[in-house]
Order: C-alpha cells, then sequence, then structure tokens
C-alpha cells in the first residue's frame, strides 16, 4: 500500500453524538480496564471479599486510594485469603501499606487495623492516619573535597511533586538511604576504598512538612594502580597486548576488582593465542607511596591446544550441518578464546536452542583436543490466535502458524491469514536469516489482500523477494524486488477519469536504511529512529505503472523528567511518475488523516476530494508530530500532542475549475508548488495504558481550523503509540 496511514483500521468514533456522552463513555470504559486490571492483580476485589465470607474497608485514606494500597499489599492480602485468615497477615499487610505512603512522601503515615466479627462476616479495617506530605527541603553535604556538592546531590534525583514532576522533590526515607549507599559506591570506584559515608540526619519543620538532610562524608586516601608487574613464562606473541593492557589500567583509581579484571584479561589474551588452561596469580604490594599499588601477575600458560575435531551433541531436529556452519572454529586450527565466545554467540542468537554449551574435552598428553558443542533445542513450532475489533473493520481475527526451523536448516516457514469484515488477507512467508551462510536475511513472502478502503476496494495478488543486513548495531539496510497483481473496483467515477488503470501489474525494485537507538520498541523514553526509502518501478522489471516513490522519516524521544518524554516525528514522501504515467491509479496514491498521523481527521480523509467527499489522494506527502507523554499511575500514561500534515496536489483539478492534466510536467508543478502548502492541524489529549504488546490508546484530537463537512473533534481508539 502507498497510503500513509497504517491499513489496519483504528477504532474510530467519529463525532456525531452529543460530547458529554462520548467523554461519558469513554471515561467509563478506561475506568473499568484500570480497574479491572489493577485490582485482578491483587486478586482481593472488594466485590468478591464477600463472597469469600471476610470483607476489607479503608478508613481514612484520601491521598491514596484503595487500589493502590491493595496493590502494595497484595501478596500479603492474598496470603490472608489462602491462608485462614491470619492476623499476622493482616499486620504484616498494614506495614507494606505504611511503606506505600512513605514512597509516595507522606513520612508520618500510619496504618493499623481492627479485626471483628460483623453478622458472621470478618471484618477488617484498615484505620489511616496520612500526614502531611514531606517536601526535601535542604541537603547539606559536609567534608567532601574530591567532588563537589552538585555532583554528589544528583544522587538524590527521585520523586518529585506536582504535575509533570516538576515540583520539588519529596523526603523519601529510602531514596535517601540508597543515595548515602550509592554516594559511598561512587567513591570506591573513584578509588576511595576506605571512605566512611555516614548514616544521614533528618530534621523536620514544626509542622512537619519539611524535611533537611545532613550527611557527613570522610574520603581518605586515593588509591591508583602505579604500575603492574608480568611474572612467569610471559609467551612474545602476547607481550604488545600485555603492554597494552599495562597502560590502559596504570594510573587508574584502584579498587579489590582490579585484580579480577586483571587476571580475566590476561587469561583472555592467552586464551585468544590458543591456551585454554592458562593459570595466572595476582599478588598485591604497597608502592613507595601512600595509596600506591603494584600488581605483580604470575602467568603459566599450559598447553598449546588445536583443534582436532567437532563433538555435537543434543540436537535432534536441527541439522549438524548447519550447527557447524555457525561455529567459527574448525578441526584443524588453533584454538582462540574471542572465537569460541563469538560461535557461542551465532548459535545461541539463532533462536533454536534454549541452552548452548562450547567446551573443550580435555586429553591429558597431546595438545589436539576436540571440542564439543552441546545444545538443547527450543519449540520450533508456533499456533497463535489473535481477535481484534476495529471500527471501520469492526471484528478482525487473525490466525497464523510458525515454523521457525524448517527441516532443521533454520530456516522460517510462516503462513498468516487475516479476516475481518473490511479486509481479508493471506500471507505465506519463507525466511532464511543466513542466506548462502552469510549474515544476510533474505525473505519470500507471497500473499494476497482485498480490502475496502473509503474510496475504493483493492486486491492485491503478488510476492517479493528481500534481503537485509545488519550494518552496525543500530544501522541496517533491506532491498529487494516485488511483483504484483493489483485490482482496482468501486471507485466513484469522478475518480476514475484519465487514463489510470484499474488492474495492472505493479513491478519494482526497493532500498531502504535504518538508524534505530530507541530504548524500546512498543514505548521508548529516549533515542531515535530515522529511515530513507527509494522505490522504481519500470516495464523492464515487469511494471505496467512507471514511477519512482521516496519516502522518509526521523522520530526522536527526549526525557524531559523521570516520568516525562517528549516525542517528536517528522515523516515526508514524494512519487514522481513516468513520462507516460502521470495520471497514476488511486491505490498508488498518498493519503494522509488517521490514528498515527493527522489525529483531527478519520482515517484518509485529510486532503484533496472528488465532489462526493471522497478522499482522492496525491504525490506527496508530510506528517509532523509532536507529542508529550507523562506517567500519571502505574502503568496509565497520559499525552498531549499537536499533529500537523498535508498531501499535495492540496486540491484536485474540479475543485479548480481546471480541466484534467494532461501532461506529467503539469502534475509535478502543481505537486512541487504545493509541497509545504494547505498544512491541517490537530491538537489533542490522550490515554495509554501499557501492555506487554504496546499500550492500548485513546486519543480526543481537536480540528482548530474547521471547515465545512469537516468533524470539530474525533476520537480515536487503538494499540500502539501514534510513532
Amino acid at each position: 500500500m502507498s497510503s500513509v496511514s497504517n491499513n489496519k483500521a483504528p477504532c474510530q468514533f467519529r463525532a456525531r453524538w452529543p460530547t458529554w456522552f462520548i467523554c461519558l463513555t469513554l471515561l467509563t470504559l478506561m475506568g473499568t480496564i484500570f480497574w479491572q486490571g489493577q485490582v485482578s492483580a491483587a486478586k482481593t476485589e472488594p466485590a468478591t471479599d464477600k463472597q469469600k465470607g471476610y470483607k476489607i474497608m479503608f478508613r481514612g485514606n484520601e491521598a491514596l486510594s484503595e487500589m493502590t494500597l491493595r496493590k502494595g499489599a497484595v501478596d500479603e492480602l492474598k496470603s490472608f485469603d489462602q491462608q485462614g485468615r491470619r492476623r499476622s497477615d493482616v499486620d504484616d499487610a498494614a506495614f507494606q501499606m505504611e511503606i506505600t505512603y512513605r514512597k509516595a512522601g507522606y513520612a508520618f503515615a500510619t496504618v493499623d487495623y481492627q479485626i471483628e466479627q460483623v453478622e458472621g462476616e470478618t471484618l477488617v479495617t484498615f484505620i489511616i492516619d496520612e500526614g502531611p506530605r514531606v517536601i526535601l527541603k535542604k541537603i547539606e553535604i559536609t567534608g567532601n573535597a574530591a567532588f563537589k556538592a552538585e555532583e554528589l546531590l544528583r544522587f538524590f534525583e527521585g520523586e518529585k511533586s506536582d504535575f509533570f514532576a516538576q515540583g520539588k522533590l519529596l523526603f523519601i526515607k529510602s531514596n535517601i538511604q540508597s543515595a548515602s549507599a550509592q554516594i559511598r559506591d561512587f567513591y570506591v570506584i573513584q578509588g576511595y576504598r576506605d571512605v566512611l559515608v555516614a548514616e544521614p540526619r533528618v530534621s523536620f519543620s514544626d509542622d512537619q512538612t519539611e524535611a533537611t538532610v545532613t550527611m557527613n562524608i570522610e574520603e581518605g586516601i586515593r588509591y591508583t594502580l602505579h604500575d603492574i608487574y608480568f611474572l612467569g613464562d610471559v609467551i612474545a606473541d602476547a607481550k604488545d597486548s600485555m603492554d597494552n593492557l599495562r597502560q590502559e589500567l596504570a594510573g587508574k583509581p584502584y579498587l579489590p576488582r582490579r585484580k579480577q579484571t586483571l587476571r580475566s584479561r590476561l587469561t583472555e589474551i592467552y586464551g585468544n593465542l590458543g591456551y585454554p588452561k592458562a593459570a595466572v596469580e595476582i599478588r598485591e604490594k604497597q608502592g613507595d607511596e601512600a595509596g600506591m599499588v603494584v600488581l605483580a601477575a604470575e602467568i603459566n600458560p599450559g598447553p598449546r591446544v588445536t583443534i582436532s575435531e567437532i563433538l555435537i551433541q543434543g540436537n535432534e531436529k536441527t541439522r549438524a550441518t548447519f550447527i557447524r556452519s555457525r561455529l567459527l572454529l574448525q578441526p584443524g586450527d588453533r584454538f582462540d578464546l574471542e572465537l569460541q565466545k563469538e560461535s557461542f554467540r551465532k548459535l545461541y542468537q539463532t533462536g533454536l536452542f534454549t541452552k548452548v554449551d562450547l567446551r573443550l574435552e580435555d586429553r591429558e598428553g597431546t595438545d589436539a583436543w576436540p571440542l564439543v558443542v552441546a545444545v538443547e533445542e527450543a519449540r520450533s513450532k508456533e499456533l497463535y490466535f489473535e481477535p481484534g475489533w476495529g471500527s471501520y473493520e469492526r471484528l478482525r481475527l487473525k490466525a497464523g502458524f510458525r515454523e521457525k526451523n524448517l527441516f532443521g536448516t533454520g530456516r522460517i516457514f510462516g503462513l498468516d491469514a487475516t479476516v475481518s469484515f473490511k479486509a481479508q488477507s493471506l500471507v505465506a512467508s519463507l525466511s532464511d536469516p543466513w542466506f548462502l551462510n552469510t549474515d544476510i536475511t533474505a525473505d519470500l513472502p507471497v500473499y494476497y489482500n482485498r480490502r475496502e478502503e473509503p474510496s475504493f476496494t483493492r486486491t492485491d495478488l503478488g510476492a517479493s523477494v528481500l534481503f537485509s543486513k545488519k550494518l552496525t548495531d543500530h544501522l541496517s539496510a533491506t532491498g529487494g524486488y516485488g511483483f504484483r497483481i493489483t485490482d482496482v473496483s468501486d471507485v466513484d467515477p469522478i475518480i476514475a477519469t484519465g487514463d489510470a488503470p484499474s488492474d495492472y501489474d505493479y513491478a519494482s525494485v526497493k532500498a531502504q536504511m535504518n538508524y534505530d537507538t530507541r530504548n524500546d520498541l512498543f514505548f521508548p523514553t529516549r533515542g531515535q529512529r530515522s529511515f530513507i526509502s527509494a522505490e522504481y518501478a519500470d516495464t523492464f522489471l515487469g511494471s505496467e505503472i512507471t514511477l519512482m516513490r521516496l519516502t522518509g522519516g526521523m522520530r526522536f524521544f527526549l526525557p524531559l523528567a523521570r516520568y516525562t518524554v517528549l516525542g517528536a516525528r517528522y515523516r515526508t514522501g514524494l512519487i514522481i511518475p513516468g513520462p507516460d504515467d502521470f495520471t497514476l491509479p488511486i491505490a498508488e496514491r498518498f493519503f494522509n488523516g488517521g490514528e498515527n498521523t493527522v489525529r483531527s481527521f478519520d482515517q484518509s480523509e485529510l486532503g484533496p476530494k472528488d465532489v462526493l467527499g471522497n478522499p482522492v489522494g496525491g504525490l506527496a506527502f508530510n506528517v509532523l508530530n509532536l507529542e508529550l507523554r507523562q506517567r500519571l499511575i502505574g502503568n496509565l500514561i497520559g499525552t498531549l500532542f499537536l499533529d500537523y500534515g498535508n498531501v499535495s496536489p492540496n486540491q484536485t483539478r474540479l475543485e479548480r475549475g481546471l480541466p484534467p492534466y494532461e501532461s506529467r510536467s503539469e502534475i509535478l508543478s502543481d505537486t512541487f508548488s504545493q509541497y509545504f502548502k494547505d498544512f491541517r492541524p490537530g491538537v489533542g489529549f490522550g490515554l495509554q495504558y501499557l501492555l506487554p504488546v504496546g499500550p492500548v490508546r485513546v486519543d480526543v484530537a481537536f480540528n482548530p481550523d474547521r471547515r465545512m463537512d469537516e468533524d470539530s473533534y474525533v476520537i480515536h481508539f487503538s494499540v500502539g503509540t501514534a510513532f
């Protein structure tokens, strides 16, 4: 599809009911989902307490909800239910609720309880005295000379008061204790191994709403690693690596784990040279001055080993040839520890094994040892069924089968079927993650798709050959060839005017580069993702349509506070039609508007339309999104967003009172001249609830530049972030 919008129909509700009714229904739905998700985790719902012969009540809580308190004591309340309603479990639950208050900044909160029998029913009442919420007014650090107070104060960053965490720091005793321990660890890492960080002293204001923390530090002397001496059997081939190691470590702060680091690095150096049994003993000596440490490493290299054979164990389905192809060590090779580790990584990353073990089998009296590769195979077959709902597609059902180790070769076969009231698809795919025994992935999908769009219905039958390669940790490239037979039907005659075919073959080559540094795929809080793509279709490739399609985009995520993230995205696209195909089929054009683009419009509704109001698409588009995401409570996220986008040409020739296009130059002239014109806005707010598969999202978007026949606002309900 060339549409900008995701073809998976979002759950969208047009603004045709009273505002109060929609908002009330939405809030009721979200509240029900949130309540059920939280309380089911605790398994102590008030509705079921009575059914089990007891009831739990709360008295005096205002700042924290009953749900929050139940969640804080979920294990204790569960034990009370399952272990005979013991008083000790209630006592433990009260203690955990006090901890919950402490973590929220209520340092003086107390939780008492009473247990009584009322009409044959056990009634447990938690009696709460919340007290004031305490702000951390001041932190005083004394005795620090090596590091500035500002550098040490960052360890106290924690929960803040007020919305969007922009208020003052809350006084949370556990955070203060944690900061004290972190400061001590920081000093030790810098070589101050005798540092003493006194227990923080806390004083409160008369009304107990503010706290002052004082902490004293006795730094002591700083220890440094002055030099390293290498003794014993020093191999000539290892000398350069050992000299580099000395230069790397000498002069660094000294802490006890430096000995382990030195031993491990020397073992690696000798292991990479073929000595798997190298033994290293490290002795610590005091230098000429206080704080000066010298290490002496005594080395016994042991035998230098070559690989005599490869012994593979534990593989029942996976072919031995596949396992051998992942190994970087072969019979006759000198043993190399780094190659052994890399072989382990390559085998484990196939995803075919739950356990991988590579080890040398020690053969006394010889320096030729076999390499044993022992594996435990994971389940390779997967069946799944995913129901769903969209306001456009309505009920959506997806089922699939995946074989991750086809015939024991490590290739992946998949079969997916999706059915809804508006769309049907069937995809069979074969993937080789190590094409021709390289790190290139080859994919061969064969598919059938049929979907009813607002302005037309399209049916595709096609196949592709795609190759992808990871160039660096964050950079990847994809390219390939695709062929499909497309049938476009149910097109309004006004849109269908011109020479654009409705039944055609489409073949193209495509290349794309991706750069991704996001810290999470479903809900990133930092990093970026950028891509650029070029697609070319021509008759010599087997296509009846000729064009060049260019798309690109970038998205950034910037943390503003502990629970506040600013997301930004820009995406654009341009189609340059062939000399004789300037009137493109509607299925090849760009569309805009919807849950993942400009949210003040329904799916594909932004941009030029025919006289009946059907979207007709264009040859270019732009989308700009800004979104502020704030964690409100638990997994509930609140958002504020601004969307901005367009489609070019912005109007049809008929809207401007002009005849249809007669040349490619005319349509390209209109496209480029209107490329950055007629942007339409969307502003709004939303709620997201994080699930393992991504957030469930509700967005309310308003159109501040509403035109005739456009909705003043649109509500979207979907799964996944907007970008």
